[in-house]
């Protein structure tokens, strides 16, 4: 599998993993799924607007090291760092089974989810410009 060197299709990608998160949210569907799919939304916007800046997709599926890169391009994305290190860390943790898996409450889940849609406006407008 190849990767899409067109940026608007990571973009679209990232927009249906917030409404993913959303419907999953809504319907209970567990919070560990929320939070995976707000930092796969994160990750595919970064990644489009570092994409539409380089022409490369970026390595890698590390929210903040993503955010430092876009900070190249437009130092807003700094604001963002502190989030992206938040929903960061619920992409291991929530897509395997555990011993102890990780509690994902409720606040943190909406969290996830209202970061997930700052980063994505914050891409669109930042490509809009």
């Amino acid at each position: 599998m190849v990767d899409s060197k067109r940026y608007h299709d990571w973009l679209e990608k990232a927009k249906r993993d917030i409404k993913s998160a959303k419907i999953l949210k809504q319907n209970d569907c567990g919070n560990d799924v929320v939070a995976f799919h707000s930092q796969q939304a994160i990750e595919k916007s970064l990644k489009g607007f570092l994409l539409k800046h380089t022409g490369q997709v970026a390595e890698g599926h590390s929210l903040i090291y993503l955010c430092k890169e876009a900070t190249n391009y437009n130092i807003e994305f700094k604001k963002s760092l502190k989030n992206c290190a938040f929903v960061n860390q619920y992409y291991i943790e929530t897509r395997y089974p555990a011993d102890n898996p990780l509690n994902v409450p409720n606040e943190e889940a909406e969290e996830c989810i209202t970061i997930a849609e700052d980063i994505y406006k914050l891409v669109m407008d930042s490509i809009s410009d």
